[in-house]
């Protein structure tokens, strides 16, 4: 508890801001219809599938405790949606985005969800452990990212899994270029301030890093979005090997990638090159951080991490002996 009184002193003012900003323009926009969501979710193969993403190695089960850390305008209530048998607990620094949770979970009459206005940092402060936590476009938003990964990382159970996502750096380029632009203009939140941003960036010559994610992303086609992205006081990006040793500092461990893919040299344009032979003798830290290097393009890094002291693995499927014959697959209806 001391440490989190001197971590309180050093926070307070910083936080404030990232609070003013939230509540002023929550993001993801607030929604009031989450019946398709549930409905996808109805699938109990889906539901088998998220939890072997987690735990390939472990026996279903649906009776997890799980902690949406930065739960936004609707998150916890997904969750809540999408694992009834689950306890849920949501927490949020921003009081707007808890009134909308609220809301959310009154109409669909979610009794398996509590919420808190609570940082992250101070998750410890509910007494509860959780079996799975979700922390996705959170961290890189604290004043001290390390942390609150370490509080998070107290009230994960040992053989608990953590879903975490951070920005990450090379993608964002554009990103960042535009943020510094925007600080030197010295552009703030309000209306008419966003709307003249909002204007400007329809000039942006077509081969600036940011003008393909304008016309791809929908976070930029809204206040709230352009708020997040552009103008938030308090944000930062990582590389492979920079988040690695965050979490490695934090006493966790990586898994795996939610998408694999993009961070796989046998994967894409460099499948077929004469470098993918040397790539394939890199540690697998190193190969990742390699292939971000030459794809250039991956925004945000979206991964599963358990704790250090994890007893045992729950390791992918190997496919190297027989064993792999025993696997039951999941079979899932087109969604």
């Amino acid at each position: 508890m001391d440490d989190l009184e001197g971590y309180r002193e050093k926070r307070d003012d910083g936080r404030g801001v990232i609070e003013a900003v939230y509540d002023q323009y929550p993001f993801p926009p607030p929604v009031e219809d989450l019946d398709g969501y549930r409905q996808r979710w109805q699938n109990e193969g889906a539901r088998r599938v998220d939890f072997h993403l987690h735990w390939p190695g472990k026996t279903y089960r649906m009776d997890l405790n799980v902690l949406i850390a930065g739960c936004e305008t609707s998150q916890a209530a997904r969750h809540a949606l999408r694992q009834p048998a689950s306890q849920n607990i949501g927490i949020d620094v921003s009081a707007t985005s808890v009134r909308h949770t609220e809301a959310l979970k009154r109409k669909y009459n979610l009794t398996n969800l509590e919420i808190y206005q609570l940082p992250v940092e101070e998750v410890g402060t509910l007494g509860r452990s959780f079996d799975k936590i979700v922390c996705t476009g959170v961290l890189h938003h604290l004043p001290d990212p390390e942390f609150g990964l370490h509080a998070l990382r107290d009230v994960l159970e040992t053989d608990g899994a953590m879903n975490l996502m951070v920005y990450a750096n090379y993608g964002r380029v554009g990103v960042s270029m535009l943020q510094e632009y925007c600080r030197r203009l010295g552009i703030g939140h309000s209306n008419g301030e966003i709307q003249d941003l909002a204007k400007t960036l329809l000039a942006l010559p077509p081969i600036h890093p940011l003008a393909g994610l304008l016309g791809e992303s929908s976070d930029f086609r809204s206040k709230a979005g352009l708020a997040d992205a552009l103008l938030n006081p308090q944000d930062r990006a990582y590389t492979v090997p920079q988040l690695f040793d965050l979490i490695e500092r934090c006493g966790l461990r990586f898994f795996r990638w939610i998408r694999q893919a993009p961070y796989l040299p046998q994967c894409g344009c460099l499948a077929n090159t004469p470098h993918t032979a040397q790539l394939a003798k890199l540690p697998p830290c190193e190969q990742y951080a390699a292939v971000e290097l030459f794809r250039g393009t991956i925004l945000r890094h979206s991964l599963i991490i358990y704790r250090d002291d994890q007893p045992g693995d729950s390791l992918l499927p190997n496919f190297d002996g027989e064993s792999w014959m025993t696997y039951t697959p999941i079979f899932l209806r087109n969604q």
